[in-house]
């Protein structure tokens, strides 16, 4: 059967045209698929926030005196005066041992320093007779030195006893425990009757009349602090919300911790009439008395990475092109614990990548997140907006 050639030609341009027509839906669909598979990454502008107005630092209060006591003398412990919790003034008895054998001992050194004094008389005697013959050439010398030697002799022994009856005394008032100030009996760490060890803790107390705040100070912050003895600072308590307490810097220290590298910082104030601090519990330290500083630019930590000779560098977004780009940054120390301040390589204009950046490279096109707030986008807008208080 002979086909006609026109319908062969028709057939022809039909299934041309169609193909054609599949060919350039595919190709839409492509591109389309190709912008769907652009990472998304956020950006943001470099923020220029103004200097810190205060600093704030956790700390824990503690009592201005705190101290363990332990008697200076072995013994029966046999009267306990004082427990945990009552108040108690200076030189107040607190526990006293059993002084019977101390007592003894003193009344031996007595005995003792009676015959001493007797022994040391009759010698002084002899002393002053010898003297008088050996003048007149009555005795030899030899007399006279032994004499002389013997008086010598038996007042040493005097004042020998005399010194260990002074020991004995104050052995004897050490079986006294009294309180060194006044304050407030913390802890009993002995029970009545049991034997007790000089040197060995058996009470504790505290001063709480002034308390102090001790807090630690990173090494970036404590350049930008005016340290000065009785510099003000609000402290606030965590379990006293609402109220504001004024405290004033007594001491700091000028050496880092090897470890933490922090400089401890102490706060003292007075204790409030009604009791409503008291040692151990938390509290926050707002400091106030800083160097003037100029505002600076900064960008979120994340933001930063480094290239392979180990300069910092940031990531750029274009918002012409859709491609990313890197740049070489200056960084210093960081602002708070999530942004770090840019010293150099950027005007504030660029909008910079903040997440994913370890998966970038030179020329890729991503997709910027839309920003959350219009600030983000108008670099005029956000010069001196943000301020840490």
């Amino acid at each position: 059967m002979r086909r006609n050639p026109c319908k062969v030609l028709a057939w022809c341009l039909g299934t041309f045209i169609t193909m054609a027509l599949l060919s350039c839906g595919g190709g839409e669909n492509t591109s389309d698929s190709d912008v769907e598979k652009r990472r998304k990454v956020p950006v943001e502008y470099p923020q220029v926030i103004d200097a810190q107005t205060a600093y704030n630092y956790p700390g824990e209060i503690k009592a201005w005196k705190e101290t363990s006591l332990s008697f200076r003398v072995d013994g029966p412990l046999v009267d306990i005066a004082k427990k945990p919790g009552e108040r108690v003034f200076q030189e107040e008895l607190l526990m006293q041992l059993d002084p019977r054998d101390y007592r003894d001992r003193i009344r031996i050194l007595e005995a003792e320093l009676d015959g001493a004094l007797a022994r040391a008389n009759k010698a002084s005697q002899d002393f002053a007779r010898a003297k008088q013959l050996f003048a007149k050439n009555v005795i030899a010398k030899a007399d006279y030195d032994l004499a002389r030697s013997n008086a010598a002799s038996q007042n040493a022994s005097v004042k020998n006893i005399r010194a260990q009856l002074s020991v004995a005394q104050h052995q004897l008032k050490d079986t006294s425990l009294r309180a060194p100030y006044d304050g407030i009996v913390t802890a009993q760490l002995v029970e009545n009757h049991e034997m007790i060890r000089a040197g060995q803790i058996v009470m504790r107390m505290h001063d709480i009349s002034t308390l102090e705040i001790n807090t630690n100070i990173p090494e970036n912050d404590i350049g930008h602090l005016l340290l000065q003895k009785g510099s003000k600072a609000v402290l606030t308590v965590p379990s006293l919300s609402g109220r504001l307490f004024t405290a004033a810097l007594k001491e700091w220290s000028t050496e880092a911790d090897k470890t933490t590298r922090t400089y401890k910082v102490t706060f003292s104030l007075p204790a409030p009439q009604d009791r409503s601090l008291l040692p151990g519990m938390t509290a926050e330290i707002t400091l106030r008395n800083l160097k003037a500083r100029k505002p600076v630019m900064t960008v979120p930590l994340d933001a930063v990475t480094a290239d392979s000779e180990g300069n910092s560098i940031i990531w750029i977004y274009d918002e012409k092109s859709g491609m990313v780009g890197s740049k070489k940054i200056a960084t210093a120390e960081m602002h708070d614990d999530s942004r770090i301040i840019v010293n150099g390589g950027l005007d504030g204009n660029e909008l910079i990548i903040t997440g994913g950046v370890h998966f970038l490279v030179e020329g890729m096109q991503v997709e910027p997140l839309k920003p959350s707030t219009v600030d983000t986008l108008n670099p005029e807008h956000r010069k001196g907006q943000e301020s840490t208080l």
